[in-house]
């Protein structure tokens, strides 16, 4: 029997899952996916990679206006693309979205924070600055050497002014399968949030 792609549905979504878990608990530690990504179809395998690890048909998501990622994650996955307010994983490829989508994104209630929206954002990898973190997972305080597009996304995800402890995380992708995440809890030492 032919398949589409050689992603051991099993397997490779627990390493995936395991790596995931490792670089949320650990901002901004990076991991990689590459060997996962490998293995699927199309133009987006780390993102393809992380949607079969995290979607199914108890969740939604929304590929924010991707046709394609629609498609493949549809294909592989049995989540349903639903408005990005309603999402609860938001895919987006292209950075010239992300304030339209922060905007718009579920930040969670006081009482249930955790039911907020994780952005998956594609990075470039090509780190040109540099930026203090705090937070849970960080003893004290933690340079990120990152891109453009992580400081922008920080920059947007401060002027929601959520209030503690609600939020968003920040998942940031590489073609080439880096992840590295920035949970809610976690922010710039020059953002403007209070605990």
């Amino acid at each position: 029997m032919k398949t589409l792609h050689q992603f051991d549905e099993v397997f490779d979504t627990q390493a995936v899952f395991r790596l995931l878990l490792d670089a949320m608990s650990n901002p901004p530690r990076t991991v990689s996916v590459a060997a996962q990504k490998e293995k699927l179809f199309g133009d987006y395998g780390a993102f393809l990679a992380l949607g079969m690890t995290l979607l199914d048909n108890e969740v939604t998501f929304s590929s924010c206006e991707n046709e394609s990622l629609k498609k493949d994650l549809q294909l592989v996955t049995l989540s349903q693309e639903v408005p990005v307010p309603d999402a609860d994983y938001l895919f987006v490829t292209d950075a010239r979205m992300l304030s339209a989508v922060l905007v718009q994104a579920k930040c969670g209630t006081l009482t249930d924070p955790h039911q907020s929206a994780s952005l998956l954002i594609r990075d470039s990898g090509e780190k040109s600055e540099t930026m203090t973190l705090y937070g849970p997972g960080i003893d004290g305080e933690t340079e990120l050497h990152c891109t453009p597009t992580v400081v922008r996304a920080l920059e947007l995800r401060d002027q929601q002014a959520y209030e503690y402890p609600t939020g968003i995380d920040l998942i940031f992708v590489t073609d080439s399968g880096y992840v590295t995440c920035i949970p809610r809890l976690v922010r710039r030492r020059d953002g403007k949030w209070h605990m």
